[in-house]
C-alpha cells in the first residue's frame, strides 16, 4: 500500500509540473502571436511562477480524476491476457478529460484553463494526465504478468 501511495504522489507532482510548465509555454506563445516580446528571463521568471501558483491547482484537479480513473484502469487490466500499462495511461487521459468538462461546466468562465481553449493545448494536458497514469503504473508495478500469477500487489 505504502508503494502504491508513494507513486500516485510521485505521478501526481511530476504530471503537475510538468503540465504547468506546458500550459506556460503555450500562454506565453499566445503572447508572443500578440506581438508581446518576451525574453528567456521573463519566460524562465514566469515558467517557475506557474510551477509554484498553477501546479497545486492543477494537481487538485488531476489528483481528484486519478482517484477515479486509476481504479477503472486497474479492473479493465486485470481482465486483459496481457496485462499492459497502457491501459493506466489511457485511464489517466480520458479521466483528467472528464475533470475538465465537469469543472468547466460548473464555473462561470468557459474554460477554467486557458491553454484548453485550444485542441492542441487540450490534447497537450490530456496527455499530461495520461503520462501520470502510466507513470503510476510503472512506479506502482500495479500492471503486469507478476501481478496476475498470484503475486498480488503489496507494499
Amino acid at each position: 500500500m505504502i508503494r502504491i501511495a508513494i507513486a500516485f504522489l510521485i505521478a501526481l507532482v511530476v504530471a503537475s509540473i510538468t503540465a504547468s510548465i506546458i500550459q506556460t509555454q503555450f500562454n506565453i506563445a499566445a503572447l508572443q502571436d500578440w506581438s508581446v516580446e518576451i525574453d528567456l528571463a521573463l519566460r524562465k521568471e514566469a515558467t517557475f511562477h506557474d510551477i509554484l501558483n498553477f501546479s497545486p491547482t492543477f494537481a487538485i484537479i488531476l489528483g481528484t480524476s486519478l482517484l477515479f480513473s486509476l481504479p477503472i484502469a486497474y479492473f479493465i487490466d486485470r481482465r486483459r491476457p496481457n496485462p499492459e500499462p497502457i491501459w493506466f495511461l489511457v485511464g489517466g487521459a480520458v479521466g483528467l478529460w472528464v475533470a475538465f468538462m465537469i469543472v468547466d461546466a460548473l464555473l462561470p468562465m468557459p474554460t477554467l484553463i486557458a491553454v484548453n481553449r485550444t485542441i492542441p493545448g487540450l490534447l497537450s494536458m490530456v496527455a499530461c494526465g495520461g503520462f501520470a497514469g502510466y507513470l503510476f503504473a510503472r512506479i506502482s508495478k500495479v500492471s503486469g504478468h507478476s501481478n496476475h500469477q498470484g503475486e498480488g500487489v503489496t507494499a
